[in-house]
Formats: C-alpha cells, structure tokens, sequence
C-alpha cells in the first residue's frame, strides 16, 4: 500500500502542478529561501531560517535536507509520520536525494515518480514565474535527469504536447491509489 507519493525531477519540469494535479494531501516541505510572489507559508513551503532547519537537522526531526541555488530544502519526519499514522495518502516534491531517502525509509509504502521536461521547456517555466535565477536552477538538471531515471518507479514525460495523455495517466494513478487504499 503507498501513502507517499513523491514526485522528482529538474527545476521547471511541473512537479507542483503534478502533485496538485493528483489532488493527494501535500506534505508541506521547509525551505529557508524567501517566498516568491504569492507564496504562502504554510501552503507552497514552511518559509523559515537557515539556522532552524540546522537545529531541525540536529535534532533528528528531518527525512532529509539539501541546499539548492544557496538555499535550504529540508523534509521533516513528524509531517511524513502523520500520513503514515493516518493511513492516508500524501504526496511530497523532493529532489533525487530526498526520494533516495524516501525509498530508504519507507520502501514499499512511497511511490516515487520522476517528471521530466526538455531543459528548454523548464528554462521556459521557469522564466515564466519571474524566477531570476534561471541558469543557476538549471545547472543540475543533467544530474537530477539521471538520478531521477535511476531511482523512481516510473517517469512522466511532462512536456506541453503530452500534457492531454499524461492528465489521463493521473486521473488512472489517482484511482487506482483510491482503490489500493
């Protein structure tokens, strides 16, 4: 039975659109990046400070953390346990590290899906939501290509022409997960 489903692949690739998309209940993840416009805490990210998601870290409380673009990204146990305990069904947006430690920890209750997009069509998306830091979101996107490909149960082909076949390929993966559980 999955109750994790975790969604991995390059900045730009529509990992969040995906996720929400599946409609799952979000496992809200720490970032100590600032919020871009129209970001809510709470709601994309837990907007905090580096030093917390250090002691956070520190104390055991995190699956995992990775520092992106100068940033902290960090999952923590207590938000990922609360699905478990309930027997629900929640989805996360990890990197390639974060769905390793997944896989790890969790094995046979995550799903890990890989979305991939061309790097022109993520350096696109990425444009469009006014993120200035294009090329440097983009400097890992070979890495976490391969990583993705090595590590998740399946890869959704997230580009705009596929976007009508991979709607349908969700509503299936959604019920069948409703099934399942």
């Amino acid at each position: 039975m999955y109750n994790i489903i975790s969604f991995t692949g390059p900045s730009g690739s529509g990992k969040t659109t995906i996720q929400k998309y599946v409609g799952t209940d979000p496992i809200i993840t720490y970032t100590s990046r600032e919020a871009r416009k129209g970001e809510i805490d709470g709601v994309h990210y837990h907007f905090t400070t580096r030093e917390t998601i250090l002691a956070m870290k520190d104390k055991g409380d995190l699956l995992e953390f990775t520092e992106y673009s100068g940033n902290l990204y960090a999952s923590d146990l207590k938000s990922i346990h609360e699905i478990l305990d309930k027997n629900k069904i929640g989805s996360i947006v990890v990197d390639v590290h974060g769905a390793r430690e997944l896989k790890k920890h969790f094995n046979e209750r995550a799903l890990l899906v890989g979305i991939f997009a061309s790097k022109d069509e993520c350096r696109e998306r990425i444009y469009s939501r006014s993120d200035s830091n294009i090329e440097k979101r983009l400097a890992s996107y070979e890495e976490e290509v391969q990583g993705m490909l090595g590590i998740c149960d399946f890869v959704i082909i997230n580009s705009t022409e596929n976007w009508l076949k991979n709607k349908k390929i969700l509503q299936w993966l959604r019920q069948g997960l409703l099934k399942i559980n």
